[in-house]
């Protein structure tokens, strides 16, 4: 008797073991880490930009940046301005500390609706005073590959 109490229980037990101890480990969301708003300015000589990021969720690692970017240009007396808003809602978190861009994105340049495709990888960094930025360096071209562009290296500063 003392046998068959103690197989049930070696059974019971063996039975009751975690049931998710075999499932996969589910992966981080790491789209939290860059949700926010983050600004940046350039100046090179007369002329200016002033560069907005409106950083939200959509799903797990993967983000919304609506980038807005006013530009100034001045030359012998005249000066232009124009204003490009890009709607980027591919953009990768690949860990909490990095994510990419490589997409066909909408914007719109002075009212009218384009595509242009985004590629970057941005690096979020906290400086010594606890501010947090992000690195990045944009290639623009057009949808057919001309008309090849690359940024600056940015920090884009957290508000």
């Amino acid at each position: 008797m003392k046998n068959l109490i103690i197989a049930f229980l070696v059974i019971f037990f063996a039975a009751c073991k975690d049931k998710n101890s075999s499932k996969e480990e589910v992966a981080p969301d790491y789209s939290t880490e860059f949700v926010g708003e983050y600004v940046t300015q350039t100046v090179n000589g007369g002329n200016s930009t002033s560069q907005n990021w409106v950083v939200t969720r959509l799903d797990k690692n993967l983000l919304n940046i609506i980038y807005t970017v006013d530009y100034t240009l001045r030359d012998q007396g005249l000066e232009v301005k124009r204003k490009f808003v890009y709607t980027l809602k591919n953009v990768k978190a690949i860990d909490k500390l990095n994510f990419t861009i490589s997409e066909d994105a909408n914007y719109t340049d002075d009212g009218f609706d384009k595509v242009r495709n985004v590629q970057g990888n941005g690096l979020k960094i906290t400086d010594a005073n606890g501010n947090i930025k992000i690195g990045v360096t944009f290639r623009f071209s057009d949808i057919d590959g001309t008309n090849v562009s690359n940024s600056d290296y940015l920090e884009f500063k957290k508000k």
